[in-house]
């Protein structure tokens, strides 16, 4: 038997709503049942970005310092930095992320060089990242891994969710576990049913969305 040849499903919102709706059960409801659906998911995809980090939403941007300002905004969309490097002369150096108690109790917040060290502000708005030393040149950039926001969801056709294909078992199961809490009549034990079916197909596709790469911990011997 021959098979498709294609690797282009997909769902869009409205099949995501309506796959939703299919697994709550019972009489089908209309009226304001999209827009409700829409803001289930946003909240939803949010959600998914406090429980780790989404593969997907990582990017790397450059940002080029400036003589002694240790202090550069990341963009609105960003909401924090995994991992800043110093590029010079065309070598990458790792920089230390420490916690932002631990710059406060810097002495000498002043003094310039090569940074070594950064920590991550994150505002209302858009993160703060904080270096030091403060760079001691302008033709250094900071090569830095950070984690964008997932989009917003805003209208039903002709738009997918920002997940990759194989999040869509966990994106209708979960909407069909928001939209049972907020339709009347529906049993607390099936209610239930959904919400252990919405974590399961979650953690395996967060088990799943994670680097391949070998991790090897090696333990450093020193005297002192």
């Amino acid at each position: 038997m021959a098979t498709s040849g294609t690797y282009n499903f997909n769902l869009d919102i409205d099949e995501v709503i309506q796959e939703a709706t299919e697994m709550i059960g019972g009489e089908q409801t209309l009226g304001h049942t999209p827009q409700s659906a829409r803001r289930s998911i946003n909240l939803m995809l949010n959600d998914w970005q406090n429980r780790g980090i989404l593969l997907w939403k990582t990017y790397t941007t450059a940002v080029t310092v400036s003589t002694s300002l240790g202090t550069y905004d990341l963009s609105s969309s960003t909401t924090d930095a995994l991992q800043i490097n110093l590029r010079r002369d065309s070598t990458d150096i790792e920089l230390q992320r420490i916690s932002f108690e631990e710059y406060l109790n810097i002495p000498n917040k002043t003094q310039t060089g090569r940074p070594t060290q950064f920590t991550v502000k994150r505002d209302l708005a858009n993160p703060k990242i904080y270096v030091w030393p403060l760079p001691d040149n302008t033709t250094d950039t900071l090569q830095i891994e950070a984690i964008r926001q997932v989009e917003d969801v805003n209208k039903s056709a002709d738009q997918n969710a920002d997940s990759p294909v194989r999040f869509l078992p966990a994106l209708t199961c979960g909407l069909s576990y928001y939209l049972s809490m907020k339709r009347t009549g529906i049993p607390m034990d099936r209610i239930a049913m959904l919400k252990q079916n919405y974590e399961e197909k979650l953690a395996r596709a967060l088990d799943e969305d994670k680097e391949r790469a070998s991790l090897l911990i090696k333990p450093r011997y020193r005297y002192v």
